[in-house]
C-alpha cells in the first residue's frame, strides 16, 4: 500500500514511523518538516520548512490525493495529532489516534480507558490517517539520507512570531532507560533532589506525576502521564506516587516498575513488578549509598 511519513526531521521519532510502514509497505514516501538533511532511504521525498499544522494541512492534502497515498502516518505529537484531524477532514479520510499496534489486514490497536483497555479497529475506506504512540515501536535504523523535493510555503493561515526553546538538563524523559519519578508524597521540590541523585547512577532521568507538577515543585516538562509524556523504559521507579489511572496510562509500557510509598494500599503496587512500603526517605538513601558502594 502506499505510505506517506509526515514527521520533523529526529531520527528516533522517524525510524518509529518507518518501522511501522513496514507493515503497510516496502518503502514508504515521506514529508519531512523543518530544515536539515532526511536520514534514512525513501521512495520519494518532500520537505516544508514550515512547522504550524495550521499552514501545512491543505498542503498535504493535496499531495496525498495527486499521490494516492493510502496510508498516512503521523507521529501522535504536537505537531502530529494538530496535523492529523484536521487533515482526515480535508480528505473525508478515518483517522484513528494513538496507534500502539499494527495486525495484519489492515487491524490497528489503540489504548482506552486510560490504558485499562485496547480496542480494535479495521480499516476500510482509504486514505487512511493513523497517529503512532511514541516508544510502542522499535526505531529502525535509518541508513544514508535522501535528497527532498522542496515544497512551496503554503497559506500562511498562522504566523509564528517567536519560539521559545526549555532545555531540559539530561536525557529526556521519552530516551531514557532509567526513570526515577516523584509524586506529591516527595513533599517539596528541595527533596527532588535526592531523587536526582539516584538518577545520575543510572544515567537517567527524574520524572514526576501531577500532582507534583501542580504543587509548582517540577516543571511541567518533567510529567510523566497521560497529559504528559509517555514513557517506555527499561526500569521506571515511582517514589511517593499514589498511581492515578492518568498516570498509569502514561507508563503502560514500561518493562519493569518499582514503587516505594508508606501507603500500602496505594494503586501503584497494582502495577509494580516490586514494592517497598516504607518512607521512601528511609529507602532512596540506602539505595543510593549500596549503589556508591557497587560503582
Amino acid at each position: 500500500m502506499k505510505t506517506l511519513i509526515i514527521e520533523i526531521i529526529e531520527p528516533k521519532r522517524l525510524g518509529e514511523l518507518v518501522t511501522v510502514s513496514r507493515e503497510f509497505c516496502e518503502k514508504p514516501d515521506i514529508v519531512a518538516v523543518g530544515a536539515g538533511q532526511i536520514p534514512g532511504s525513501f521512495a520519494k521525498a518532500y520537505q516544508v520548512e514550515d512547522t504550524v499544522a495550521s499552514n501545512l494541512v491543505s498542503d498535504l492534502a493535496s499531495l496525498i490525493l495527486k499521490e494516492g497515498y493510502e496510508i498516512v502516518l503521523l507521529s501522535a505529537s504536537t505537531l502530529g495529532s494538530g496535523i492529523a484531524a484536521p487533515l482526515s477532514i480535508k480528505l473525508s479520510a478515518p483517522v484513528v489516534s494513538e496507534v500502539i499496534g499494527i495486525k495484519p489486514e489492515l487491524v490497528v490497536e489503540r489504548p482506552l480507558y486510560g490504558g485499562k483497555a485496547v480496542a480494535t479497529y479495521k480499516l476500510k475506506k482509504m486514505p487512511a490517517v493513523l497517529t503512532i504512540r511514541r516508544k510502542y515501536f522499535e526505531s529502525a535504523d535509518l541508513q544514508g539520507f535522501t535528497e527532498p523535493t522542496l515544497l512551496g510555503p503554503g497559506e500562511k493561515k498562522v504566523e509564528l512570531i517567536a519560539e521559545r526553546e526549555e532545555k531540559a538538563e539530561g536525557i529526556p524523559l521519552e530516551d531514557a532507560e532509567v526513570i526515577v519519578s516523584g509524586g506529591r508524597g516527595i513533599g517539596s521540590a528541595e527533596n527532588f533532589s535526592m531523587l536526582q541523585n539516584m538518577a545520575d547512577f543510572f544515567n537517567g532521568a527524574v520524572g514526576a506525576s501531577r500532582g507534583a507538577v501542580d504543587e509548582g515543585w517540577v516543571p511541567p516538562t518533567q510529567q510523566v502521564g497521560q497529559t504528559g509524556k509517555i514513557v517506555a523504559p527499561s526500569v521506571y521507579f515511582a517514589v511517593g506516587i499514589s498511581g492515578a489511572s492518568q498516570h498509569l496510562a502514561g507508563i503502560a509500557n514500561a518493562k519493569c516498575v518499582v514503587a516505594i510509598n508508606k501507603d500500602e494500599d496505594a494503586n501503584i503496587f497494582k502495577r509494580a513488578r516490586f514494592g517497598v512500603v516504607s518512607d521512601y526517605k528511609k529507602i532512596v538513601p540506602v539505595l543510593i549509598e549500596t549503589l556508591k558502594e557497587e560503582a
